[in-house]
């Protein structure tokens, strides 16, 4: 049982739970491939933006954010991950996971801890292979990777500190993009209005500021307050980034979304008929 008989959640039952939601998730071949689909993704993207880079953006682009930006298209991924583990469920499967286990916030639990595993399982090996694709393809042949001045990039060198904060920010990014998901999942309960939801979240008021002329101080709250962009701050090791935050900062904010939509969506879990 996921509770005793005063309906307290035990270690049992909670590890229960999560075996059962980490046995769904790795038995539909559809939400394990897009699992994986988010590593893939985050190379793949990262090194075809890398490729089209021209020399005479150097003093645009920064080079540690160019080597992650998979994370566009891989923010997608962790977004699916989670929107299939809460709504794959849904209308009807649902009601026999929760005869199983009438306990609703481990139910709550046990979904957001799995999806966070996988996600950020996923995660690490994208930021790490998204940050040598990009470096490798930026740098060329004509140099280490860490060699300042070896291409029109000049890149950080490995041991920076600001590096390896922009690199594992951005896998803490995925992983709360994930949260987030679940939370507008559990609120909305149905994929494609998840999915629409989240994208719209994440990706509408980014592009409003590239479609809409709005005055700078405008613009720059849209960037503060938005989770995209203001997550995105991490990855600013030069020039002003995606948003006008500290890179931690930026990270606080987005957490402020997704364990908002968590909250919202534990509230609704528990409330709301199966």
């Amino acid at each position: 049982m996921a509770a005793d008989r005063a309906g307290r959640m035990t270690a049992a039952g909670a590890a229960r739970a999560v075996h059962g939601e980490w046995t769904k998730l790795r038995t539909v071949p559809g939400q394990l491939w897009t699992v994986v689909s988010l590593t893939g993704a985050m190379i793949a993207f990262t090194a075809l933006i890398a490729a089209s880079a021209e020399e005479g953006q150097s003093g645009v682009l920064a080079p540690t954010a160019l080597s992650l930006s998979g994370v566009y298209l891989a923010q997608t991924a962790a977004a699916l991950v989670a929107i299939g583990v809460v709504c794959g469920e849904y209308p009807r499967m649902i009601r026999t996971t929760l005869a199983a286990n009438p306990r609703r916030t481990t139910v709550f639990l046990a979904k957001a801890a799995v999806t966070a595993a996988a996600v950020l399982a996923a995660a690490l090996p994208a930021v790490l292979g998204s940050l040598a694709a990009g470096r490798a393809v930026l740098s060329g042949s004509s140099g280490p990777s860490d060699s300042p001045g070896s291409s029109g990039f000049p890149q950080l060198p490995l041991s920076s500190p600001e590096l390896w904060r922009a690199t594992l920010g951005t896998a803490v990014y995925l992983l709360l993009v994930a949260l987030l998901s679940v939370g507008v999942a559990l609120m909305v309960r149905h994929a494609a209005a998840a999915v629409g939801a989240v994208m719209a979240l994440l990706y509408g008021p980014y592009l409003a500021t590239l479609i809409i002329t709005m005055p700078e101080h405008v613009l720059h709250r849209v960037q503060k307050f938005s989770p995209m962009t203001a997550g995105l701050a991490v990855q600013t090791t030069t020039g002003p980034g995606t948003a006008p935050l500290a890179p931690w900062t930026g990270i606080a904010v987005l957490a402020a979304y997704a364990g908002g939509a968590l909250v919202v969506g534990w509230a609704v879990l528990r409330r709301r008929d199966a």
